[in-house]
C-alpha cells in the first residue's frame, strides 16, 4: 500500500568536488557522488548545526535522503604538497614549507566532456520532524544558509538551486521500473540497460557515522555513468514524484 510523504528537492552544483573515500590513507580518492553522510553534512551547514552535533538528528531512522546524478562525472588526479607540521604549532618556516612537504595525490571531480561546465546533483530529503524539514525548506527557498555550502571540501564552493516541495508516493513496486537515483546494490534484483551502450558504476559507501565520526554500516551503490535513468527490478520501497515537469522514481540511500 502506498504512503504519502513530502520531499524537499534541490540541486547542488559546482565546478569541482571531492567526496573523500573513507578507507583511503595516503591518497585522497573520491566517490563520484556525494554519500549520504556528505549530504547530511551539507544540510547541517545550511541549518547551522555545529560539527559532530547532528548525527543522531539525521539518523537513518529519522530522515531519508536520495541522490540523483544530473551530469556526467570525470576524475582528474593532481599532486598537492601538504605542509609537514608534525603536530606542533605552525610557525612561519612551517607555513612556507621550509620544514618539509608531503606530496599527496588528490582525486578531483569535474563535469564530463561535452557536458555542462558544472557538476550537478539533485537531492531529495524527508525528515520525520516537520519543523526540521520546514526550516531547511525555508532556508533553501530564501537562499539563506548558516554556513556556505560546498561539495565535499571547503574550497569547492557550491551553488544551490531550490526546486520545491514534492508530494511523493512511497511503495513497493512490482516488475521493472526506471530508476533515476543512486541505487543500493542489495536492493537490485535484475537490470535492463534500455538498449545501447550503458555503463553502471559501483561504489562502496558508508551510510552513517557514529558520535566519534567512525563509519557505520557500508553499502554498495550503483549509478549510470552519464546520469541517465536505468530500468531495474528492486526488492525495496521506492518513491515517485513530479519534479520539473517530469516524473522521477528513486530509492533512498
Amino acid at each position: 500500500m502506498a504512503k504519502a510523504i513530502r520531499l524537499t528537492v534541490f540541486d547542488v552544483s559546482g565546478f569541482f568536488a571531492i567526496f573523500r573515500k573513507h578507507h583511503t590513507t595516503t591518497s585522497t580518492l573520491s566517490y563520484s557522488f556525494p554519500p549520504r553522510t556528505t549530504v547530511l553534512g551539507l544540510l547541517a551547514a545550511i541549518l547551522g548545526y555545529e560539527r559532530d552535533s547532528y548525527y543522531s538528528i539525521f539518523s537513518p531512522e529519522l530522515c531519508r535522503v536520495a541522490v540523483q546524478v544530473k551530469s556526467p562525472v570525470r576524475h582528474m588526479t593532481n599532486t598537492v604538497n601538504y605542509l609537514m607540521t608534525d603536530g606542533k604549532t605552525p610557525n612561519i618556516k612551517m607555513l612556507r614549507g621550509l620544514k618539509g612537504r608531503m606530496p599527496v595525490h588528490v582525486d578531483v571531480l569535474l563535469s564530463g566532456q561535452n557536458a555542462p561546465s558544472q557538476l550537478s546533483y539533485r537531492i531529495f530529503f524527508n525528515h520525520n520532524n516537520e519543523d526540521i524539514q520546514n526550516e531547511l525548506t525555508k532556508r533553501l527557498a530564501q537562499g539563506k544558509f548558516a554556513y556556505p555550502p560546498y561539495l565535499g571540501t571547503a574550497n569547492n564552493l557550491a551553488d544551490i538551486r531550490y526546486i520545491g516541495l514534492a508530494e511523493a508516493e512511497v511503495y513497493k513496486p512490482e516488475g521493472e521500473i526506471e530508476i533515476s537515483t543512486v541505487l543500493r546494490s542489495s536492493a537490485l534484483v535484475t537490470l535492463n540497460y534500455l538498449g545501447g551502450t550503458r555503463i553502471l558504476i559501483e561504489e562502496l559507501v558508508p551510510t552513517s557515522f557514529d558520535e566519534d565520526r567512525r563509519p557505520g554500516k557500508t553499502e554498495t551503490y550503483i549509478y549510470e555513468a552519464e546520469g541517465r535513468a536505468f530500468k531495474a527490478m528492486v526488492n525495496c520501497e521506492v518513491f515517485s514524484c513530479e519534479v520539473d515537469g517530469g516524473r522521477v522514481v528513486g530509492v533512498f540511500l
